[in-house]
């Protein structure tokens, strides 16, 4: 199955120095394409669901790696959930897990993306098979002690 940024459905600007031209769309996306959430209000997100889309929801504001701590702390990674409060029960199954992701053009060196990746990857790891009546927060800092 092909997958993408939530750039290729098309008709939706997500960046200040896209056009009108960049966002027309004469061709419908395969049906069976992923759509991998990355920006954009949750009204987009349930736009893309309820076109029968399936999604990876990454959304830059929980999940991207390189925003510093005071962006996305491990307790906000941590409580991240990729199934948005607000989306009807009858689309949870639409979404198929989340992404993170780490971008190394602004990382100097290897030890700040280390210290950029982890713990929260860790987190995002518990996000994605951890059912929520299940997390916990203070037993997760408990067990990574060592970060």
């Amino acid at each position: 199955r092909m997958m993408g940024w939530n750039e290729i459905t098309g008709g939706n600007k997500l960046h200040r120095y896209t056009s009108e031209l960049d966002i027309l769309t004469k061709e419908k996306l395969a049906q069976n394409t992923i759509v991998h959430f990355w920006k954009g209000n949750l009204d987009l997100l349930n736009k893309t669901i309820s076109h029968g889309y399936d999604v990876v929801n990454s959304n830059n504001k929980f999940t991207y790696l390189d925003y510093d701590y005071d962006k996305i702390s491990l307790e906000k990674a941590y409580n991240f959930n990729p199934i948005p409060d607000n989306l009807s029960e009858e689309y949870h199954s639409k979404i198929l897990g989340l992404g993170c992701q780490m971008w190394g053009e602004r990382i100097s060196t290897v030890d700040k993306m280390n210290k950029q990746i982890f713990p929260r990857i860790a987190a995002y790891a518990e996000v994605g098979w951890t059912s929520l009546e299940n997390k916990n927060y203070q037993n997760f800092t408990q067990n990574i002690t060592s970060y």
